[in-house]
């Protein structure tokens, strides 16, 4: 029988114990916060980076000087020219010094490029439309662009849910997981074990403390991008701290589950990893998943940051269904059972 008194009591305990492990603290609360800062200044606001061009010496260095002068005027401010030794061409380009080395003339141009980068073939287009330009040609089509930079359609929009599921991730593995196996190695586990107290309060109430920790920062997050790049939430917003919930808690199951048995922090540091990395690959924190090919969309599928990132952006951009979101937050409390039940029957005292 779980007491509630015990349960308050416990979860009053963790808390204060988890404050006190800065490195935990500053993972979970102070490293999301700084992604969000930083991405968020270099993907919010400001003009479209130039493409970088390399436009090689030779043996006719005057006329290679001419020519990259003639492409700096020609492109409109989209293109970065800088002269390059021809030795040192090919090294730049793989490197990505430069998006795209241009060799010959304006008449005769030679291109250089590695196809798959999306730089290079965008550097092609727009040296290529110079050079039509300074020839005094037209476009084919002249196409009207229009700038998206409305609130929910730019990448820092896209970016926030992923950094509100990697702080929950975070609460979750480093609070508890990382925790809980410190615990054990210091033996405190053991002197718990030979009191009144049940494993069932003892987990409850530890999960309970990372719950009620994990809630502040993604509303500090979603505060901080809606105020600095005015980042939208469009849908219901007791939705959304349902799902910080709902994340804590599937991730807080995560942690428990990991450590459960695990004996020293050397252990659980790589379990942790093991975790993680498809957490970020996979889960849909900094591109779409449907960019993965449709064989590995059932292992897409298969990882809760995903589900959590998608039902948080349905709900921020209004981008998904109520059911959507609902289906979403159906398939994390699913997982978050499992994995709390499982760690409830695996876990042991030392």
């Amino acid at each position: 029988m779980i007491r509630g008194r015990v349960l308050a009591a416990l979860t009053g305990v963790a808390w204060r114990e988890y404050l006190r492990t800065p490195e935990a603290v500053f993972w979970t609360y102070g490293f999301p916060l700084v992604m969000a800062l930083v991405l968020g200044f270099a993907f919010g606001e400001g003009r479209p980076e130039a493409a970088r061009i390399g436009v090689v010496r030779g043996t006719e260095a005057v006329a290679a000087e001419r020519f990259a002068t003639l492409l700096r005027e020609q492109g409109g401010g989209r293109l970065h020219v800088e002269l390059v030794d021809d030795e040192r061409a090919r090294r730049a380009l793989t490197l990505g010094a430069v998006d795209l080395v241009v060799r010959g003339d304006a008449q005769r141009p030679t291109f250089e490029l590695d196809p798959v980068r999306p730089g290079s073939e965008l550097a092609r287009l727009l040296t290529e439309a110079a050079l039509a330009r300074a020839r005094g040609e037209r476009a084919a089509v002249e196409a009207e662009v229009v700038a998206i930079d409305e609130p929910g359609d730019r990448y820092i929009d896209f970016l926030i849910a992923g950094l509100v599921g990697l702080n929950l991730l975070g609460a979750g593995l480093y609070g508890i997981g990382y925790n809980l196996v410190l615990m054990r190695e210091k033996h405190l586990l053991r002197r718990l074990a030979v009191t009144p107290l049940s494993r069932g309060e003892f987990l409850l109430s530890y999960v309970a403390s990372r719950m009620l920790l994990a809630l502040v920062p993604p509303l500090v997050i979603v505060g901080f991008g809606n105020l600095v790049f005015g980042v939208p939430v469009r849908g219901s917003f007791l939705a959304l701290i349902g799902l910080f919930l709902l994340g804590a808690f599937t991730f807080c199951g995560i942690g428990l589950l990991v450590g459960s048995r695990t004996r020293s922090t050397e252990t659980v540091s790589g379990l942790m990893n093991l975790v993680m990395l498809p957490m970020w690959l996979l889960g849909g924190v900094f591109f779409a998943n449907d960019r993965f090919p449709a064989l590995v969309q059932p292992l897409v599928k298969a990882v809760p940051m995903g589900w959590l990132t998608e039902a948080m952006r349905g709900v921020m951009l209004g981008s998904l269904e109520p059911g959507g979101v609902a289906f979403a937050a159906g398939i994390l409390a699913v997982i978050g059972l499992l994995c709390f039940g499982l760690a409830f029957r695996l876990f042991r005292w030392s």
